[in-house]
């Protein structure tokens, strides 16, 4: 694809506009192939959206592509049966969808396909955390950080605060991020109750089988319930 968007060394599109080029056409992709699923019952009732390769055993694992069960996630649309999930996890990737047009419709069919009281799970990178890093330490603490996840990782003789036009830029696939509040409104405005922070190793506490990321230190944790209240009914069609 890269040779055919390029003219000889000097190439029309920028590595970025390539990447979100490419990043389309699997969102494409998805949609088509999923374009007449309707009230599918999930292998899984846990749902790990966004997995990319970190693919958790005995779970759904979903993505654009080359997971479980491709979906575009900012379609506005899921393909599975409501109240058919008991859980969802899904980390760092709420903040590549854009609020109003793709967020805000995943959040209202997520409350649509969970069972009344089921979970949801979501991280991502915390704009409060990101912006008291650049104020107290020009993001050097959270250059360091990452390094005891990605040892190679490093920004050459740029001043550390560069980090921060990473975290909220990322080659153009971030579209938004969150602090507590935006994120609890986000959730509430959908169907959501009892939004609570929450670090990974909460997470890691209710699912010990979730790969850690061991990135607290520049993400927001949070969970919340579906506001549907589980009936007599419901336990025992669970329970079946």
């Amino acid at each position: 694809m890269r040779r055919a968007l390029g003219w000889g060394a000097r190439r029309v599109f920028s590595d970025s506009t390539v990447s979100q080029m490419r990043f389309d056409l699997q969102r494409a992709r998805a949609r088509l192939r999923r374009r007449r699923d309707r009230d599918v019952l999930p292998r899984y009732p846990k749902l790990h959206l966004g997995a990319g390769g970190r693919k958790v055993p005995g779970w759904l694992n979903v993505d654009v592509c080359g997971s479980d069960y491709d979906v575009d996630l900012g379609s506005g649309r899921l393909p599975w049966r409501t109240d058919s999930v008991d859980c969802v996890v899904s980390e760092h990737t709420i903040e590549h969808l854009e609020l109003h047009a793709e967020l805000v419709p995943l959040l209202s069919e997520l409350d649509r396909v969970l069972r009344p009281g089921g979970e949801i799970w979501l991280s991502c990178p915390d704009v409060e955390k990101i912006c008291r890093s650049y104020v107290d330490h020009r993001m050097a603490d959270l250059v360091e950080d990452r390094r005891t996840r990605w040892p190679k990782y490093g920004l050459g003789a740029v001043p550390s605060s560069q980090f921060i036009n990473e975290l909220f830029y990322q080659s153009g696939e971030h579209k938004n991020l969150f602090d507590l509040e935006l994120l609890d409104w986000a959730l509430r405005s959908t169907g959501f109750v009892s939004v609570t922070r929450v670090s990974e190793a909460d997470l890691l506490e209710r699912f010990p089988e979730i790969p850690a990321r061991n990135d607290d230190a520049q993400s927001l944790y949070v969970t919340a319930t579906t506001d549907r209240v589980p009936t007599s009914l419901d336990n025992d069609l669970r329970d079946a």
